[in-house]
């Protein structure tokens, strides 16, 4: 009898609760759609802060990056065949390579902290700026604030459209290296901490605090100085402070990993706070190809094209510059492709009126868009375009 009891029980409850729920269904049919609303559109969070535990986030952040961070200084040769102190800049280690007294290597230079009267030497790589070593007779040396000495470097590798190098030098004392962030991840107002080396080493390691202004932009870039930008890429923007000898060096999260490496910022009387930062994902792939002496292999498509918002908006374009075309019915972004050279890696692919949406699932909305991404498929043998052919959205495979 206790079981029926029981089950009788779970069956009124049951009707009671449906009651409530069909109840609820029919308020909220009526009354809380305004209310669902109100709440998305005017959306306010009540959070309770420990701003200690904050500050100690804060604090451990740059703790675990700092010692990664390093000081660069390039070195002119002169007319008497010295060397003179050119500029200084800033540099992150990423890499560490143990040479045992035994003559084997240990690539994971953590697991000698504790042997570390076997260990020959430490081998180290790091990532700075193009600018930071470049010249022709350059001596570069790296900075280690902490133990206010220097070491002589080598320049391994640079990128000639993105400013970044990677430059080798050894020591007897463990460095941790970084650890990079997904630089994908990164969204407007996350934290962001700069560590570098402002104005010279009088101020090394130096941090700052900001958020992310904005996780991708692309500017546009003199690289052959000829006066004209023959180059775009894609930075991270931040508010972070950073000023000349900061270049080079870290942007991280509040987890101290590393999502950026600091490269320039806008400066004028009406311009503050603008900071930019080459992604931590770019970052990591052109440093498997600078640190073996190599370049990065880029690509054209040989193609001619009209961005679809100037031609949705024709009337902010002195007349005749833009073609006067009909564009499929929903398009309201991409590439209107012009021209397609005979010679280029796009022919017999793309088409005239053809108009390119994506490239590698990433949503083009203009031409500096569409060259940035271009510029970092590196070494590829193909990439994949999304575009709209006559009003059908088809996939269109390009071997380069």
């Amino acid at each position: 009898m206790q079981k029926n009891y029981l089950d009788y029980e779970v069956v009124i409850m049951k009707k009671n609760i449906l009651a409530i729920m069909l109840l609820l269904i029919v308020t909220c049919l009526f009354g809380c759609n305004r209310i669902i609303n109100n709440e998305i559109y005017n959306k306010s969070y009540n959070v309770n802060i420990d701003l200690k535990e904050f500050e100690d986030l804060v604090v451990a952040a740059i703790e675990k990056a700092s010692p990664a961070v390093i000081g660069v200084s390039n070195y002119e040769k002169n007319l008497l065949g010295g060397y003179k102190l050119s500029s200084t800049g800033s540099g992150v280690v990423y890499e560490c390579v143990a040479n045992m007294l035994d003559g084997s290597t240990e690539t994971d230079c953590s697991k000698t902290i504790d042997t570390s009267n076997e260990v020959k030497e430490y081998v180290y790589y790091a990532v700075t700026n193009r600018h930071v070593v470049e010249g022709k007779n350059s001596k570069i040396k790296v900075y280690l604030g902490e133990e206010n000495s220097k070491v002589v470097a080598n320049v391994l590798g640079y990128d000639d459209k993105i400013d970044i190098s990677v430059i080798k030098f050894s020591h007897t004392k463990y460095i941790q290296p970084i650890t990079f962030a997904d630089s994908e991840s990164i969204k407007r107002g996350n934290f962001a901490i700069a560590i570098g080396n402002p104005n010279g080493y009088d101020f090394y390691g130096t941090a700052t605090f900001g958020i992310i202004s904005h996780p991708k932009r692309y500017l546009s870039d003199d690289t052959d100085g000829d006066g004209i930008n023959d180059w775009d890429a894609e930075y991270i923007q931040h508010d972070v402070a950073i000023n000349p000898g900061n270049s080079g060096g870290a942007l991280i999260n509040i987890k101290g990993e590393l999502i950026g490496i600091n490269t320039l910022k806008l400066v004028s009387e009406d311009i503050d706070n603008m900071g930019f930062a080459i992604p931590a994902n770019l970052v990591k792939e052109l440093i498997k190809i600078l640190e073996k002496g190599e370049k990065p292999k880029r690509y054209t498509l040989g193609i001619s094209v009209y961005e679809v918002s100037t031609i949705l908006n024709k009337e902010d374009y002195s007349e005749g510059t833009i073609p006067d075309v009909t564009l499929p019915d929903g398009v309201e972004y991409g590439l209107y492709v012009n021209e397609v050279d005979v010679n280029g890696k796009a022919f017999g692919r793309l088409q005239f009126g053809d108009i390119i949406l994506e490239v590698n699932q990433v949503k083009i909305f203009g031409s500096k868009e569409f060259r940035a991404e271009l510029g970092k498929v590196i070494d590829a043998d193909s990439l994949v375009l999304l575009i709209n052919r006559s009003g059908v959205e088809i996939e269109v495979l390009i071997k380069l």
